[in-house]
């Protein structure tokens, strides 16, 4: 507990920060952890003389059972890139090049597939070493003995310190905060977001004991995947199949414009989430407390959450907006500025540009609405 505070109270500065003045941190972070991830492995495999056995151990179970645990360990995975894949746009917003978002879309993985074969091969050798696997990073600094080995154990630390604290900025924190932000403009600004996040995940979840097993943890993922993915296919689904990355920008932030839908909500959106999600929600009952019955094929809907709540989202979206489009949000062009009409002659930003002599592939009413 006084370890968790301490880390709390480390990280609160930090997490104060406003959003577009953290880059520098970011690059801390890559730098400080690759290079200490990469000097553990190869202090490791020098001592071990070699990568370990780990790679030599025979199957315990095989046929469907192996699939389905293949399935289940690859959406407790995708459990923890699911906040990132909802609110990536949090970050990808402050980016001065369209380039970097696809080149995320390769580093990111990319590097965390890097420093998990980083953490297999560690645990490998450890087996050598000490004679047990050690999977966390924090037991196996703990085993190094003398002034160098002390001092190996600080840098471990430090840059675990810092690599979870840019997790929780990225992935948690400021996504959260931004939301709140949205639901409540004139109460809510991003530092008091932040504040009130903090405290909720930090203290009142008590997230020691989530972290307390390795089972409590992937079903914790889990239980992300089957809310995340299909929020994460309908924007991804909205964006690209249904409007065809064309929105009209100035009216996102409207109350009452042309995204309003019924009474503020889009029933295809609220429709598709409740049919994605609920099949899940028995198995979710059933991970949570073991003596909950279901059949083994809505378990099996379970084990492969994350993968089932992206699709089936997919499907329903695109096939309700297929049969029934909300005609007035789709446009043949993106807009990107406010627009206003004033005896035939078109106002952008308040600066005139032309006169208005054909649609252009833009709905009229939308050249006619005031700014």
């Amino acid at each position: 507990m006084i370890a968790h505070f301490v880390f709390w109270t480390i990280q609160l500065p930090i997490l104060l920060t406003p959003p577009h003045k953290l880059r520098w941190f970011f690059v801390f972070k890559v730098v400080i952890v690759l290079t200490v991830s990469t000097a553990v492995v190869i202090a490791m495999t020098k001592k071990a003389g070699g990568a370990g056995d780990i790679w030599d151990q025979e199957y315990t179970v095989s046929g469907s059972t192996r699939s389905w645990l293949i399935l289940s360990s690859f959406s407790s995975v995708c459990g923890g890139w699911a906040t990132m894949a909802t609110n990536v746009s949090d970050f990808t917003r402050y980016m001065k090049s369209k380039n970097g978002v696809g080149l995320q879309g390769f580093l990111l993985p990319g590097i965390s597939l890097l420093i998990g074969m980083f953490g297999i091969i560690a645990t490998s050798c450890a087996k050598v070493v000490y004679g047990e696997y050690i999977w966390s990073p924090m037991d196996l600094a703990a085993k190094w003995d003398g002034p160098w080995g002390r001092c190996g154990a600080f840098f471990v630390g430090f840059s675990w310190v810092v690599g979870q604290i840019g997790t929780n900025l990225s992935a948690n924190v400021i996504s959260c905060s931004n939301d709140m932000v949205n639901l409540f403009p004139k109460y809510i600004n991003i530092r008091r977001g932040v504040i009130i996040t903090t405290v909720i995940s930090g203290w009142i979840m008590v997230p020691w004991k989530i972290v307390y097993s390795a089972s409590s943890l992937l079903t914790f993922m889990s239980g992300l995947s089957i809310f995340l993915a299909p929020i994460a296919s309908i924007l991804a689904t909205d964006y690209w199949i249904v409007k065809k990355r064309n929105y009209d920008v100035p009216s996102l932030y409207r109350r009452h414009g042309r995204y309003r839908y019924y009474n503020g909500i889009n029933w295809r959106a609220a429709v598709t989430f409740l049919i994605s999600v609920t099949p899940n929600l028995p198995g979710l009952a059933r991970a949570v407390n073991s003596s909950v019955k279901i059949s083994s094929g809505i378990f099996h809907i379970w084990e492969m959450n994350y993968l089932w709540g992206f699709f089936s989202a997919f499907v329903v979206y695109t096939t309700l907006n297929q049969f029934f489009p909300a005609s007035e949000t789709l446009l043949d062009a993106p807009i990107t500025e406010d627009v206003k009409v004033i005896n035939g002659v078109e106002f952008i930003n308040d600066g005139v540009t032309e006169p208005v002599v054909e649609n252009k592939g833009i709905d009229t009413k939308v050249a006619e609405r005031e700014v």
